[in-house]
């Protein structure tokens, strides 16, 4: 028992540290997010390469080299990176946003009770990605400074964690 303590309370140094750094140097973790995804998307590239020798799709084939193609790009250029990421944050939203606007209209055809609210997420939605795409530099920095606070919560929760295991 007493090393699952001393394992919690090291993951929530390591997190609350993360928490710091992050919020400290928030250039430098956006910068080192892009080099991190690059690296997966090398490796997932790889792997669907392998994928299409041992299994011979030709979709393995062709999403491997478009990971690896991406993946390089983002180790080449983490600038680049850096500047896209509230902009694939913004697409990601008003697409779902798009998305759950439109299923509202579907439900409130169907008379399904509770449809505005599906309503209002997708136009919030809209709304959210169209600030991002607004002010982009201030959409990053509070996406860093959000996930530093997760660090810091989770650290923290961690550490009270192993406080009540012992």
């Amino acid at each position: 028992m007493k090393s699952l303590r001393v394992n919690f309370f090291v993951t929530g140094g390591i997190l609350i540290l993360l928490g710091v750094l992050t919020m400290r140097y928030p250039v430098e973790a956006i910068m080192s997010a892009g080099m991190i995804i690059g690296i997966g998307l090398v490796a997932s590239g790889v792997n669907n390469v392998a994928g299409w020798y041992f299994f011979k799709l030709k979709r393995f084939l062709v999403q491997g080299f478009l990971d690896i193609i991406a993946g390089m790009i983002m180790l080449i250029q983490p600038g680049l990176t850096a500047f896209l990421i509230p902009f694939v944050l913004a697409a990601w939203l008003f697409s779902i946003g798009i998305s759950r606007t439109c299923t509202s209209f579907w439900l409130g055809g169907a008379e399904i009770p509770g449809w505005w609210m599906v309503l209002i997420s997708g136009i919030a939605m809209i709304a959210f990605a169209l600030l991002v795409c607004i002010s982009p530099l201030s959409s990053t920095f509070s996406v860093m400074l959000i996930l530093s606070g997760v660090f810091i919560a989770c650290g923290v929760l961690a550490i009270i964690e192993g406080c009540i295991m012992g």
